[in-house]
């Protein structure tokens, strides 16, 4: 971001980053909300304040690894559980409940967002057969040349039943390049295991990218506009 501020808490339409998704998160009446923090802890939870746990990931090794600091800060049950990148805040309260409803309604273990992207992201490819079904999902780095030729990606917002997640994550294993747990990993997890796995196709891929740099923020503030 060229900024001394920790990402979530850059500023964004007159407030941090993060502070949009939170506030997207409580209109769809989801009030028990855990902040994963990390590089700049305290001033981020100094700019957010009260209101959410905060959970702390010693060390950056990953998505996954950031999720199991949230398995051991209470007991988890037959709830479900969102799991979001903080850096994305145009998703909206529709968006999150059209997630919600669909994960309950399939009784999925995992559902996720996904877009058709006519712009080139680094995210993951999201692989179906002729039928639409869900074969795997891909992370840029691993994909083969016709896998990046698909369009359509996920940028990790997912929604979980509890039990499952928790009781898979320990199952992903460190990348072989650089050590980090992903978290789009236990998707093929959850596959190889026949868990259900569903995607919710949004149409407006704008509200899953995530914010990485001052020229992402004037995109983005030009996108709520378009």
């Amino acid at each position: 971001m060229r900024s001394a501020l920790p990402k979530p808490i850059v500023p964004f339409q007159g407030k941090p980053i993060v502070a949009h998704l939170i506030d997207s998160f409580r209109q769809a009446g989801v009030h028990d909300i855990y902040l994963i923090v990390g590089h700049g802890a305290e001033e981020v939870k100094q700019t957010i304040g009260q209101g959410v746990h905060y959970v702390y990931q010693k060390i950056q090794k990953g998505t996954a690894d950031a999720v199991q600091q949230v398995r051991y800060a209470r007991r988890w049950t037959n709830e479900d559980v969102f799991v979001f990148v903080g850096d994305s805040p145009l998703i909206t309260t529709q968006t999150i409940a059209r997630l919600e409803a669909h994960h309950r309604d399939t009784n999925a273990s995992c559902t996720f967002l996904t877009a058709m992207f006519p712009i080139d992201l680094p995210y993951a490819r999201v692989l179906k057969n002729e039928k639409g079904e869900l074969l795997a999902c891909v992370e840029e780095k691993n994909a083969t040349a016709d896998q990046l030729l698909v369009r359509e990606l996920l940028s990790s917002h997912f929604i979980f039943k509890a039990r499952e997640l928790f009781g898979y994550l320990d199952e992903i294993k460190a990348d072989k390049d650089n050590q980090e747990f992903y978290l789009t990993d236990i998707i093929g997890i959850f596959l190889k295991h026949d868990l259900k796995v569903e995607t919710v196709l949004i149409e407006n891929y704008k509200e899953l990218v995530g914010l990485n740099t001052p020229e992402d923020i004037q995109w983005a503030e030009k996108a709520l506009h378009s």
